[in-house]
């Protein structure tokens, strides 16, 4: 099988679709940093591409078009403009290589609110735009927690057949029953990422070490007390994630949220592991996205974690991926 991987990140669909020996025809991503991890990890030397001035011609044919299209229009964590965001329009130009190249099957990722944003009028405006182009289309929506990732990550995906080859509707994976947690992925005592003297005061506040009135610095509304707390939480030693609202507290024992990281100096809104009093490892935040350890980012750290949380989880990649494999050998 045969692949365009378009709007690629850093390859978490290749991540999957390798192991199931499928062969990368192309890849289109415009992000540069993003672009260097890619070839790095895959021996390649792409140069970013801008998908606003590719020309349909120049792609080379493929059974399965690939794309993870950019979500921040659509999520419920932006503006929400959608096609009224540039980057939301992004979806018309993927089309346009559907309509020229008619591969077998397209595959796509997005986030869960693209069934919902508009009251599901954008999900069915790109039904319409792919079925006109000749296609079947189904989606679910998959929590990466159930395909062997320590986090609960909730994702569309979208799976179209060309109706010459459509004969039965497509099963999408249900996942593993043994889930795994924190706990099973950590890396003790990797202390590459180490806190503040301001966060290990707030440790201290939260676990009862100190009052706020013994801290060195005034505390901020939303950081005086933790805002959610999980239930069988031990302070002590659990996850801190950091949210605009306020600080949440995960057990290690448990599946962590989605990891959703936005950079602040010194990177101040990575996880923070209580017990350790440090930050989650870059190597953690690999495990916990189910890329393997063996990943390579030359970027600076700080883009690596964006490129990490911004990526897709490749072990539901992989599964999908088999099941078009077993569609396409009926």
């Amino acid at each position: 099988m045969r692949y365009l991987d378009v709007c690629a990140g850093i390859g978490g669909f290749r991540l999957g679709l390798e192991q199931l020996s499928f062969e990368c025809v192309g890849t289109v991503e415009i992000n540069g940093r993003s672009i260097t991890t890619y070839n790095e990890n895959f021996g390649t030397n792409h140069a970013p591409t801008d998908i606003f001035e590719l020309k349909e011609e120049n792609v080379k044919d493929h059974d399965i078009l690939c794309a993870g299209f950019p979500c921040q229009s659509f999520s419920i964590a932006g503006k929400g403009e959608g096609f009224l965001d540039p980057r939301g329009t992004i979806i018309f130009e993927v089309l346009k290589i559907i309509n020229a190249k008619k591969p077998k099957f397209v595959f796509l990722e997005n986030v869960k609110n693209l069934v919902s944003h508009q009251k599901g009028k954008t999900l069915k405006t790109i039904y319409g735009l792919i079925n006109d182009a000749g296609y079947v289309s189904c989606h679910k929506i998959i929590n990466s927690k159930d395909f062997g990732v320590p986090q609960s990550r909730e994702r569309v995906f979208i799976v179209a057949i060309r109706k010459d080859i459509y004969n039965l509707d497509f099963c999408f994976p249900s996942g593993k029953a043994n889930k795994i947690c924190f706990n099973d992925i950590i890396s003790h005592g990797d202390y590459s990422i180490p806190i503040s003297k301001k966060w290990n005061e707030y440790i201290d506040l939260y676990t009862g070490i100190k009052s706020e009135e013994e801290l060195s610095f005034d505390v901020p509304k939303t950081r005086k007390k933790i805002e959610r707390i999980s239930k069988n939480v031990n302070l002590n030693d659990c996850i801190l994630t950091m949210r605009s609202s306020g600080i949440r507290a995960y057990p290690t024992t448990g599946i962590l949220p989605t990891l959703a990281v936005s950079i602040s100096g010194g990177g101040a809104m990575i996880p923070i592991y209580t017990k350790e009093r440090r930050h989650l490892s870059l190597l953690e935040l690999k495990r916990i996205m189910g890329f393997p350890d063996s990943y390579k980012f030359t970027v600076s750290r700080t883009d690596a974690i964006k490129q990490l949380a911004n990526s897709v989880c490749p072990s539901i990649i992989y599964a999908i991926g088999k099941e078009i494999l077993n569609y396409n050998e009926m």
